[in-house]
């Protein structure tokens, strides 16, 4: 059990690297881990239910820091940005609670399909491949416990990022604006996984420094805070991603060998007997 949760976590971090060093990162990073998922003895339906299920937890525990970095930081966009982030919260969580169900999904994208007409029967080609897949996971029904424990370990591992950008802040010793280090944080991640750029390079650190600018951070502390944060979460991530990509590797090669070897050491031993019987 261990060792499988450790191949996990390498996973995890070789996933974050490729989708931070590459064009359509994202996708490709969903991918790469549709595929290990696979290797691991997940079968399909499972490994791209997996996928789904983990993107609408990030992205609900995103939406959440979301509200409460505009909550914390108030100056006035506050009426405009909680309604906003409240649907949002509300839309993302009711998703994320929907993969507890994938029958009920089933039955939700049909209910769709008749009563919403056009909507409704765009809704059903968008999702054909994923309601043949989820027909075959009737079995999957997560605890309300495990699910909860998936959504707070994806806040925790989300503000301990956003806790690198507030701290590069006092790294270049300037005053920490925690409000608009949440909303600019989660601004910034939606805005990476579009994968225009690799990683959102240049976009990522326009954006953060315009939103700090405008909740009254010094453009110069914000553009310094914002170069810290991205050296230390560009380079040091995505180094330490890639070399779990490699071990990754390292490890199939070791474990095709390991399958191939008794199957070579047999050989001769065939041969042998069938030179034996040959009259």
């Amino acid at each position: 059990m261990a060792s499988d949760r450790a191949r996990m976590n390498l996973v995890t971090l070789a996933s974050n690297a490729i989708s931070a060093s590459v064009p359509a990162g994202v996708a490709v990073a969903e991918g790469y881990s549709f595929v290990r998922y696979r290797r691991f003895g997940a079968n399909t339906a499972v490994a791209a239910w997996s996928e789904l299920a983990i993107g609408a937890i990030n992205f609900c525990a995103l939406a959440t820091l979301a509200l409460a970095g505009a909550v914390i930081a108030g100056d006035g966009a506050e009426s405009i940005l909680l309604p906003l982030l409240g649907v949002v919260v509300a839309g993302s969580g009711g998703a994320a609670l929907l993969f507890r169900h994938p029958r009920f999904m089933l039955r939700t994208v049909g209910w769709t399909e008749v009563h919403l007409g056009q909507v409704g029967r765009l809704v059903g080609r968008l999702t054909q491949g994923f309601c043949r897949t989820a027909r075959s996971l009737g079995h999957v029904h997560p605890s309300m416990g495990l699910w909860s424990a998936a959504w707070g370990l994806s806040v925790v591992n989300w503000l301990l990022d956003a806790a690198c950008l507030a701290l590069s802040f006092a790294a270049v010793h300037a005053p920490v604006p925690w409000g608009a280090v949440l909303l600019a944080f989660a601004g910034a991640k939606v805005v990476s996984s579009i994968g225009i750029t690799p990683g959102g390079l240049g976009i990522v650190e326009a954006g953060l420094v315009a939103t700090f600018v405008a909740y009254g951070v010094r453009g110069a502390h914000a553009g310094a805070a914002v170069l810290v944060y991205r050296v230390l979460t560009l380079i040091g991530l995505v180094g330490i991603g890639w070399l779990s990509v490699a071990l990754l590797a390292v490890e199939d090669r070791r474990r095709a060998r390991s399958s191939h070897g008794p199957q070579l050491a047999m050989e001769p031993a065939k041969r042998a007997q069938q030179r034996s019987d040959d009259p």
